[in-house]
Parts: structure tokens; C-alpha cells; sequence
């Protein structure tokens, strides 16, 4: 039951249906009450909720970077770009049924937009150290420019690190480095992707390959 000592335009003290209203430090507030809802525990929301756990154990390694709101740009659309990376793998990249399911790495997407992708990538270990990328500069292809900047990544699924650069070089230059720090006799798992040099439009990434260092 609820209370209107002021009448209908003064405080609500009580509950009248999903409202419930009280006073606090002498101003009167009005909130929605609790409600309990039962979600059946389906098959199908299980799968999708293992799903969300095997890209959150990928994604995670790029959370409180920034990354992906750069490399998914939102063209519109709302919510974040760990969200929409989030997405993308959960689309393309899971292989498997049951608890057998995994991450395809060469199915990842590192950025999505519609900037032509690399072509011919290969990624090397570095004989002083980093991960050395090459391509073939195709920047006379449809909207890809000359100073698109490039995208690298390295991803160590055995210890969940990521290591990353955007713009250590341009897609004209057909080549870079990036340096991976203490990682020998780990495997990486390398992309390469574009992102135009004012960062509004972004090219689908490449997977570039397994690299043992």
C-alpha cells in the first residue's frame, strides 16, 4: 500500500505496482521495484553463452586498449568496438560442437571495414628479435591509399598476451616490424589489417600466419 500525505501531486511514500517511492535526505524518490525473471537454461542460450567465453578469452587480451574501437569503426552503429570484434568472431570464427568448440584463428578478424584487405602477407620471425611483415602494396586498388595505416598483431594463445602497433608503417611500404618483447620458443598467431590515415574507415585483417619465436 502507499501513501500520499500531500495528495496526488505530493510524495509517494510506498508501493503502487512497479513503482515504489520514499524519501531520502529530504527529497523524495521514486523507483522501479525488483523483479525476479526465470530464464530457462535452454541449449542453445549454453551454447551461446560458451561462445561469448571462448572470444572473451581472445578479446580479453586488447581490453583497456582502446584497440578495437579503432579497428571496428562503428559506420552507425551503436555500441563498442570490443562488442563488434565480439560479434565478428563469434560469426566466423568458432569451430567445433559441444565442449570441443574453439577459436579458428585464421577466421579472426583484427579490423572490419570496407578498405581493400592485404594481399600476399607473410609474417617471419626477425633474426634480432621481432615479427617482420610483408605484402604487396596495393594501394592503387579502389579505396585503398598509398597512407593507410598499418595494423599489426601478434596473439600468444598459450599465455592469452597480445601485442600490437597501428601506423608503425603505411600500406605503400609493403613491409614492417613489430617488436614482441621475452616471447622466444612461444607460437604467435599474426594479422595485418589497414585503418585510413584520419582512422574512419578500417580494411578486414588477414591472418598472416603461425610464427614460432
Amino acid at each position: 500500500m502507499a501513501i500520499l500525505p500531500q495528495g496526488i501531486l505530493g510524495a509517494l511514500s510506498g508501493r503502487v505496482g512497479p513503482v515504489s517511492g520514499y524519501q531520502r535526505y529530504g527529497k523524495n524518490i521514486l523507483r522501479t521495484a525488483k523483479t525476479t525473471v526465470n530464464i530457462k537454461n535452454t541449449p542453445a542460450r549454453a551454447s551461446q553463452r560458451q561462445k561469448i567465453s571462448i572470444c572473451n578469452q581472445f578479446t580479453s587480451a586488447f581490453s583497456g586498449t582502446g584497440f578495437f574501437n579503432k579497428t571496428f569503426p562503428a559506420y552507425g552503429h551503436s555500441g563498442s568496438g570490443y562488442n563488434r570484434a565480439t560479434s565478428a568472431i563469434m560469426n566466423r570464427a568458432i569451430d567445433g560442437t559441444g565442449e570441443g568448440k574453439k577459436i579458428s584463428f585464421p577466421h579472426v578478424l583484427i579490423s572490419h571495414g570496407p578498405l581493400p584487405s592485404a594481399e600476399d602477407v607473410l609474417a617471419v620471425k626477425a633474426t634480432d628479435g621481432p615479427i617482420s611483415f610483408t605484402w604487396t602494396d596495393n594501394s592503387n586498388m579502389g579505396t585503398a591509399k598509398a597512407n593507410d595505416k598499418v595494423i599489426l598483431v601478434a596473439f600468444f594463445p598459450e599465455i592469452n598476451q597480445a601485442f600490437f602497433s597501428i601506423g608503425a608503417a603505411r600500406r605503400g611500404d609493403g613491409k614492417a616490424l613489430l617488436e614482441i618483447n621475452e616471447m622466444q620458443g612461444y607460437i604467435a598467431e599474426t594479422w595485418i589489417g589497414f585503418l585510413s590515415n584520419e582512422e574512419m574507415d578500417a580494411a578486414d585483417s588477414v591472418h598472416a600466419g603461425k610464427v614460432i619465436l
